[in-house]
């Protein structure tokens, strides 16, 4: 709706950069001019579906002055199109040329109502369009809300506006986007006409055959029907010059030189700088601290983008035509003609070599395949040649100094104006000379790597990014301050808690930092009883090439390579035990050039710590279709390739901190009781992390005493089933159903009926057990696993056979994979009623997938119940080699090692299980399984 909204209230998106000498600011009415052809509505009953039901835009290029006429019918078919739709806003710059109205009608019912002949009159708004983005364009803005419109007319709207620009000297320039399928467009034509002795060219793109071209009556016309086809739809990652919007141009400059050499002249330095102005001064004072002529450009451009502020003016041909550098200086604004003139004038009396380029910030790959006109651009840039380099220098920009001066913009081609005139020049992608952003990450686990670390985290940026962090740094919202540093974390490292931040700049580098240490979880996962760490801090592991070319039409076409960029990520990470018996698989140290990126990365383990440092930076523009299967299959290969980092199979884990060896956690405590400390008296996120911690380590009376601030600050069922387990673990069974049961109240949605139950069970209340697990089962989503909780219910209820019967029902009419299987297995052993029967169940179970390490579990236990200590032993190894945070199975193996005769090995077993989960010793003591004393 918005793109309608523009077409109808401001006319066809045609850029036509024309017109003052007779212009006004009055608004003309008058009929349309003979050259246009008036075309008749469509039918009302024709096109369905179609409001728009006329788009005209004509166009007469003559003698220097470009005449766009305009006439558009909307159709109202509902009353919200009334809000949208029923004023009338076209635009214009008075200082070019007119706004001329020429009719507006309603068409009801067949009859057509002059709305202009009623008296209506059009409003000229003064306010300037674009003045929150720091723009002057001098442009007018007519409004009227069309009085008497109603839901079903038919709103016809004519005018014209007549342009001729101060800059170019009689020639003239005319764009417009072309109105493509499935815009709902009735009918509608771009016509463009110019008598036969005018030398206007013109081109298309993305039109198809939809341009018709002619000559009659001495006039040439290009003519084109609306809508035309819509254009064969390009990938986002192709460049813009196959991406662009239909587009149609017509211009009188006959080449790029002639571009060049029209606009070159307002662009002369020459006599610009007063001897002893304030311009003068300055250069003076850059030619006294160095002798260095690329530190000059430098120190030159620096002023123009720090000191001035950004204005365009287009007041009095200001689209074209610039300001003085004397001007700028002592307004201290300017837009990029005004900046870009001051620092070229500063740069030659610097003697150095440079000249002011037209470039475009979005289209720039484009523009060769474009007619030659000036409205092509929307920016400008100087280009300085100094030792034999170009040097792009945008004065609009932030942060260039010394060490980024040689940055390339991604701009594609600039035009050099001069007098002589110029072609288009390419602008060749070239490395950035240092990263534009710097990570560097230090994190110490040298405490173990399955508890939190404590991490000191910096990122230094260059460029436009420091400046907007410079801003950031000076804001007085320091709310909003410190969630753009927690946001610039995150993305980095992830999830994180924050103990000190801080952003700085550094004036002379041109280099914003933010500073953050502080608490993370361990990225340190555990895989096949082992742990490993992958570091995903680092550019290469971002690193992706997943382009699309599968469809036939796009085989051919570039991608465009992310840039210009440069990356790097520096990676120290302290390991605990001096690094013993950490190993690296993979690659470490590397160099590669993927898809027009260099990837370069070196380091390894070294003693007791990883140490790596990783570049990304980019070093094309784009690559050719041709090379994108290498490409994905060497980012591939790469990415396959990079380091993991692989503990030693007895590293400590959470659980291993008993007694003694707690100290060593002593800087965690300390850095949770900080946060804990700066905590908002209302929020309870700092008391939920140092209680994961303690839950995590067996402190389950500290987790407790955290969850219970957390429980009254943030009351969440997640929170409640938290503190109901460390209740449970503590031995406060009444305490932890009842949380479990608020939990419940809270989120119907979630109930942990299986833990209830074993509560109850554990409680004496079996009746209890059996009623909810009958409530559980009648809504159960998966009617097995109602039956399965009925069963458990028995079992805790003392119906322990009514139970088994139960399951093995269920386990008779099982489909393959189903989890009864494990259930029946589990039952069986845990109330020893296992017989030599049950274990071809566990066995089905421990094959299928559903069953996995916990079927393993269960068999174990049933081996166990049935005499087969060593083969229960076998499983159970298998179980914590896999999963060593299984601390039910851990203690079961204590049981199994005391009834082999390993009563050392059974001890420690039993003793490390309880450490981590005391309310096993309680579960264990039901099902009969007690350790000796």
């Amino acid at each position: 709706m918005h793109r309608l909204t523009r077409l109808i209230t401001g006319g066809i998106s045609a850029v036509a950069i024309a017109a003052p000498a007779w212009a006004g600011e009055e608004i003309l009415y008058q009929p349309e001019p003979e050259w246009v052809e008036v075309a008749d509505l469509p039918p009302a009953d024709s096109h369905p579906g179609k409001p728009m039901r006329l788009v005209e835009s004509q166009v007469l290029m003559d003698g220097g002055t470009v005449w766009e006429f305009t006439d558009i019918a909307f159709a109202f078919d509902t009353p919200e199109m009334l809000s949208e739709l029923g004023t009338v806003s076209p635009s214009w710059l008075p200082d070019k040329g007119d706004l001329i109205v020429h009719r507006i009608e309603l068409v009801r019912d067949g009859e057509t109502l002059d709305v202009l002949a009623d008296g209506a009159r059009f409003e000229v708004l003064r306010r300037e369009r674009y003045l929150e983005q720091r723009m002057l364009d001098g442009g007018l803005t007519a409004t009227l809300a069309v009085p008497g419109l109603r839901v079903g007319d038919t709103m016809r709207v004519a005018y014209s506006v007549t342009r001729r620009d101060q800059a170019l000297d009689g020639e003239m320039e005319w764009s417009s986007n072309i109105l493509a399928e499935p815009l709902p467009v009735a009918s509608g034509r771009i016509v463009v006409s110019w008598p036969e002795g005018q030398a206007v060219t013109h081109g298309a793109m993305r039109a198809g055959d939809a341009v018709k071209v002619s000559q009659a009556g001495g006039m040439n016309r290009l003519a084109i029907d609306l809508p035309i086809a819509e254009p064969p739809e390009m990938p986002d990652d192709a460049p813009m010059r196959f991406r662009l919007s239909p587009l149609v141009q017509a211009g009188t400059f006959d080449s790029w030189e002639a571009v060049s050499s029209t606009m070159a002249p307002y662009f002369s330095t020459e006599g610009t700088i007063a001897p002893d102005g304030e311009i003068a001064q300055e250069v003076e004072r850059i030619r006294a601290a160095t002798a260095d002529p690329l530190a000059r450009a430098a120190l030159a451009a620096q002023p123009v983008q720090d000191e001035i502020g950004y204005l365009m003016n287009g007041l009095d041909g200001g689209n074209y035509l610039p300001q003085t550098p004397a001007e700028t200086w002592r307004n201290r604004y300017g837009d990029c003609k005004a900046k870009s003139l001051l620092l070229l004038a500063m740069l030659r009396e610097l003697g150095i070599d440079a000249e002011a380029v037209l470039v475009s910030t979005t289209i720039g790959d484009a523009v060769p395949e474009l007619l030659p006109v000036p409205g092509n651009f929307n920016h400008m840039i100087v280009r300085a040649d100094i030792g034999g380099e170009s040097y792009w220098l945008d004065g609009t920009s932030t942060g260039t100094r010394l060490q980024t001066i040689a940055a390339v913009p991604r701009f594609g081609h600039a035009l050099p104006l001069r007098e002589s005139g110029a072609g288009l020049q390419a602008i060749p992608a070239r490395a950035l000379p240092v990263p534009g952003r710097t990570v560097r990450l230090t994190v110490d686990q040298s405490a173990g790597v399955a508890v939190p670390a404590l991490f000191d985290f910096e990122l230094t940026v260059t460029g436009p990014e420091a400046s907007a962090l410079r801003m950031l740094s000076q804001m007085d919202d320091s709310d909003q301050r410190d969630e753009a540093i927690r946001g610039a974390v995150t993305a980095a490292i992830g999830e994180h808690r924050q103990i000190e931040k801080s952003i700085t700049f550094d004036d002379e580098t041109g280099s914003a930092t933010i500073t953050v240490d502080g608490l993370m979880t361990t990225p340190w996962e555990m895989r096949d009883g082992r742990y490993r760490l992958e570091l995903p801090y680092l550019p290469a592991a971002t690193f992706r090439f997943n382009n699309d070319r599968a469809r036939a039409e796009w085989r051919d076409l570039p991608v465009m390579v992310n840039g210009p960029l440069f990356w790097r990520g520096e990676v120290e990470w302290l390991l605990p035990d001096g690094g013993e018996g950490f190993t690296v698989r993979g690659e470490p140290t590397f160099e590669r050039e993927i898809g027009g990126n260099l990837l370069v990365s070196s380091g390894g383990i070294e003693g007791e710590r990883i140490a790596i440092t990783q570049d990304v930076k980019s070093i094309a523009w784009e690559i050719p279709a041709s090379e994108l299967a290498g490409v994905k299959r060497e980012a591939i290969r790469m990415k396959r390739r990079l380091p993991t980092f692989v503990a030693p199979a007895d590293t400590r884990r959470a659980w291993d901190y008993r007694g003694a060896d707690r100290d060593m956690l002593a800087e965690l405590e300390e850095a949770y009781a900080i946060l804990i400390e700066r905590e908002d008296d209302d929020d309870a996120g700092a008391y939920n992390n140092r209680a994961s911690f303690r839950a995590g380590i067996g402190d389950w009376e500290g987790a407790l005493a955290d969850l219970d601030i957390a429980v009254e600050r943030e009351p969440a069922a997640w929170t409640y089933r938290f503190r109901a387990s460390a209740r449970r673990q503590i031995g406060d069974l009444h305490g932890a159903l009842e949380d479990l049961q608020t939990a419940e109240t809270l989120d119907p949605a979630n109930p942990d009926h299986y833990t209830q139950i074993e509560i109850l069970g554990q409680l004496g209340r079996g009746e209890e057990a059996i009623a909810l697990a009958e409530e559980s089962a009648l809504v159960a989503s998966n009617p097995d696993w109602g039956d399965i909780q009925l069963a458990y219910a028995e079992g805790w209820a003392g119906q322990k056979d009514e139970g088994l019967s139960r399951l093995a029902d269920l386990v008779e009419f099982a489909a393959p994979g189903s989890e009864t299987f494990n259930a029946l297995c589990w039952y069986a052993g845990i109330w020893n009623l296992a017989t030599p029967d049950t274990v071809p169940v566990c066995l089905k179970a421990v094959e299928q997938s559903a069953g996995g390490i916990s079927a393993l579990d269960s068999r174990a236990m049933v081996l166990f119940r049935l005499g087969e200590a060593e083969q229960a032993l076998t499983d159970l190894d298998k179980v914590l080699a896999a999963e060593p945070g299984s601390h039910a199975s851990r203690y079961l193996r204590g049981i199994v090692r005391f009834a082999l005769g390993d009563d050392t090995a059974g001890r420690d077993d039993i003793a490390l299980a309880l450490s981590a989960e005391p309310a096993l010793d309680a579960i264990y003591r039901v099902y009969g399984l007690v350790p000796p004393q």
